[in-house]
C-alpha cells in the first residue's frame, strides 16, 4: 500500500499537505512520544487524532534498566489498545516543549517490531509556530479497545533482531577498531567529570565510544533535526568519516537507548554504510555491570 509521505523525517509542511489535500485508504496516526509527566503539554496542544505512546508502560517493565524494548508480544498487545493497525501510517513527535527527544526512539522501536509506515515529525514546536491546526484537550492513552472485531494487532516476527545490541556482544567487541562504537550523552556525563542522577553510579563511556550529543544533531532554537549536511560535518568533526568509511557495525549507546534512536536517524539522513545497532541497555546497563577498566574517564577534558 502507498505511503503518501516522501521520506522518515518529514517536514511539518509535507505533514500538513499530506492530511489536508491527500487521500489515502490508509489511517494517520500522529503518535505523541514520552512519559506521563508530558502529557499536560500534549493535551494543551497536540495534532489532531493523536495517540499517546506512554514509554513508561511500553517498555520490559521486568528490566532492572529503565527503558529497554518489550517483548513482541508486549508490544502488539500496546498497539491493540492504542487501536493502531499494521496498516496505519504512524507519525511520531515530541511534545513543543521538548523539541526533538523521544520521537526517535518511539518510532525506531515502530519499526523494530515490523510496523511499515513510519515516520518523526521535524518537529511539532515548528508545526506549532507555522500556525497549522492543532487540538487541546484529552488524548487516547492506549486504554481503550480495538475499533472492530479482530483488530488486534499481530505478534511480530521481528525482521532485523541484530538492529539491537546486547551488554554482553559490545563488551565483545571493545577495541574492534572496524566497529564505531557513538555515545549521544552530554559531554559531561560522557568525559566522567559529572555526575549521573544516581551518584552511586558511575559516569565515564565505554572504551573506544565518541561523543556526538543529541544537542549537536539540533539546531538551537527550533530543536529540529539539522540538515544532512549539517549532521554529516558533526560526525565528521567527531572524528567519525561516515561517507568514506564502512565500519563492520555501528554500536549507537547513551544514557538509556532513547537518544541513540536519534543517532540511528542521523546516520540514515546522511546515508551512513554498514550497519547500525542500538545498544539497548546504554549506560544504564553498562555503568552497573562493566568492571571498572571498561568504564573511561577522560582526566584530560
Amino acid at each position: 500500500m502507498t505511503d503518501p509521505f516522501p521520506s522518515y523525517l518529514i517536514t511539518p509542511a509535507e505533514y500538513h499537505n499530506v492530511v489536508t489535500t491527500t487521500k489515502t485508504a490508509r489511517r494517520i496516526i500522529p503518535l505523541a512520544a514520552g512519559r506521563p509527566a508530558l502529557l499536560p503539554a500534549f493535551e494543551a496542544h497536540h495534532l489532531p487524532g493523536t495517540k499517546f505512546f506512554d514509554q513508561s508502560i511500553i517498555r520490559d517493565t521486568t528490566s532492572p534498566y529503565p527503558l529497554m524494548l518489550p517483548t513482541a508480544e508486549a508490544f502488539a498487545a500496546a498497539m491493540t489498545a492504542l487501536d493502531i493497525r499494521p496498516a496505519d501510517i504512524l507519525v511520531v513527535y515530541d511534545a513543543y516543549e521538548i523539541g526533538t527527544y523521544s520521537a526517535p526512539r518511539v518510532a525506531w522501536m515502530c519499526s523494530f517490531f515490523g510496523h511499515e509506515a513510519v515516520h518523526v515529525l521535524n518537529n511539532f514546536r515548528v508545526y506549532v509556530d507555522l500556525g497549522y491546526p492543532v487540538s487541546s484537550g484529552e488524548i487516547s492513552k492506549g486504554d481503550g479497545i480495538p475499533g472492530e472485531p479482530g483488530d488486534a494487532y499481530p505478534i511480530a516476527t521481528i525482521p532485523d533482531p541484530d538492529r539491537v545490541i546486547s551488554y554482553e556482544e559490545v563488551k565483545g567487541l571493545v577495541g574492534d577498531e572496524e566497529v564505531k562504537i557513538v555515545d549521544a550523552r552530554i559531554a559531561g556525563r560522557f568525559n566522567g567529570k559529572q555526575s549521573e542522577e544516581d551518584t552511586s553510579l558511575r559516569s565515564g563511556h565505554i572504551p573506544g565510544a565518541v561523543n556526538v550529543p543529541l544537542a549537536r544533531l539540533l539546531d538551537e532554537t527550533s530543536k529540529v533535526i539539522l540538515p544532512a549536511r549539517s549532521l554529516k560535518d558533526i560526525f565528521e568533526e567527531a572524528g567519525l568519516s561516515v561517507v568514506k568509511e564502512v565500519p563492520r557495525s555501528w554500536i549507537l549507546t547513551c544514557n538509556s537507548g532513547v537518544t541513540a534512536a536519534a543517532l540511528d536517524l542521523a546516520l540514515s539522513e546522511i546515508g551512513a554504510k554498514g550497519p547500525r545497532r542500538l545498544y539497548d541497555g546504554s549506560w544504564m546497563e553498562w555503568t552497573r555491570r562493566a568492571e571498572e577498566e571498561l568504564v573511561v574517564v577522560d582526566t584530560n577534558s
